[in-house]
């Protein structure tokens, strides 16, 4: 929140929440004498007559430092009024609270706050529509998944058909090689052997370095696709056939490719506005997306009982079979919100390429005779703790003492 958006407000109203109780101090424009300043129950009523107390001085906004969880109940409350609502992230809150000096209460976490609000409103982020954006980045996860999952069928089947035309041309865009910009852009255009051979070798390099990002290395590729074509004298049968199946394929993977950019692009817009998305994203191998999508499935981690409960929702719990007095073993368990599994567990797989923690803990796993996907399995369980954690205590993910 900028200043020019700050002088609106004539009372700065910080509330340290808490489970049981909250801590609400109000402070004027000018004065460091609070208006209100005392313990309030984690009830409705006592929150109403605080903050009213609080906006009956002037204009108001009620700030919080954890607007999930316990400070879920002072949030609605404030919007019901018709106060606005902004919160002090915990990594800002912690720096700021570090110049106040040593000491630590609720009282005082409550006045910095307010304080924080008033003198430096850059610290502090209005909350709007939190919920909304929750429902929202739900529904464009889903949408993403979705175009996700049909680029992959589109290039299983961009395989297949390059290979029935020109076994050597798949050779050389074999795996992830296809899918570059650059080659999909190759057969969008020439479909295969057929096409390419139409344009001839001369034309398609002028192309390719033509292309923006691709004026060096779209000559040389394009050379290379070449070599692979003539090292086949053979036509095979239905070429033409399948080289306009090729371009139309090719054509959707790229608009799939611009699909998922611009979801992405959105999923960053609503991220910024549920602050739990920040506090996944301080975890090594959790991004925007992921972020955003075990915040949304997750939602109010306070309906969870503990980390077990939210790791038997996420499908990540192993489950434990027994039979009589002698047999005792645990399989990986096959339900869960599918969403939020996935996304657990491909976070656990990139933090595990970035290292730290998270390496050694797969290793460990790895030299004790587990699979891969057994060790990134127990990885995410692991991990779900963190989460549970994090979300819980509203805090920000510290490399010194994390165990994963």
């Amino acid at each position: 929140m900028d200043r020019r958006e700050a002088r609106k407000y004539e009372v700065f109203c910080g509330v340290d929440v808490g489970k049981s109780s909250n801590y609400v101090v109000a402070l004027d424009r000018d004065g460091d004498e609070p208006l209100v300043s005392r313990a309030v129950g984690q009830a409705e009523a006592e929150l109403r007559e605080a903050l009213a107390e609080a906006a009956s001085h002037g204009v108001a906004l009620v700030v919080v430092d954890q607007p999930g969880s316990f400070g879920r109940l002072t949030v609605a409350v404030a919007r019901d009024m018709g106060l606005d609502v902004a919160q002090i992230p915990p990594k800002r809150f912690r720096q700021v609270a570090e110049t106040y000096g040593e000491g630590k209460s609720d009282a005082k976490d409550a006045f910095i706050i307010a304080d924080a609000a008033r003198s430096t409103p850059r610290n502090v982020e209005l909350l709007e529509g939190r919920g909304d954006a929750l429902v929202a980045i739900r529904v464009v996860t889903s949408c993403r998944d979705d175009a996700v999952r049909e680029r992959t069928r589109t290039y299983n089947r961009l395989h297949d058909l390059i290979n029935q035309a020109c076994p050597p041309l798949e050779r050389l865009f074999s795996g992830q090689r296809l899918h570059g910009e650059l080659a999909t852009r190759i057969f969008a255009r020439y479909g295969g052997p057929h096409g390419l051979r139409r344009a001839g070798r001369a034309r398609a390099s002028s192309w390719a370095g033509s292309l923006k990002w691709h004026r060096s290395d779209g000559p040389a590729k394009m050379a290379e696709v070449f070599d692979a074509i003539e090292s086949q004298t053979v036509d095979m049968p239905g070429t033409d056939a399948i080289e306009a199946q090729v371009r139309r394929l090719a054509a959707r993977a790229l608009e799939l490719e611009s699909v998922e950019m611009e979801l992405n692009a959105e999923l960053e817009r609503l991220s910024a506005l549920v602050p739990e998305v920040a506090l996944l994203r301080s975890v090594p191998g959790i991004g925007a997306v992921y972020g955003a999508t075990i915040a949304a499935e997750v939602g109010d981690v306070s309906r969870f009982d503990g980390p077990g409960r939210l790791a038997s929702y996420a499908g990540v719990a192993p489950v434990r079979e027994e039979s009589g007095i002698s047999v005792s073993r645990r399989r990986r368990r096959k339900g869960g919100n599918r969403r939020l599994k996935n996304a657990v567990i491909r976070s656990s797989e990139c933090s595990v390429m970035l290292g730290g923690p998270a390496r050694d803990y797969y290793d460990r796993k790895r030299a004790e005779g587990k699979s891969h996907r057994q060790a990134i399995r127990s990885l995410a369980r692991r991990r779900i703790d963190l989460v549970y954690a994090l979300l819980r205590d509203g805090t920000t993910y510290d490399p010194s003492t994390a165990r994963v």
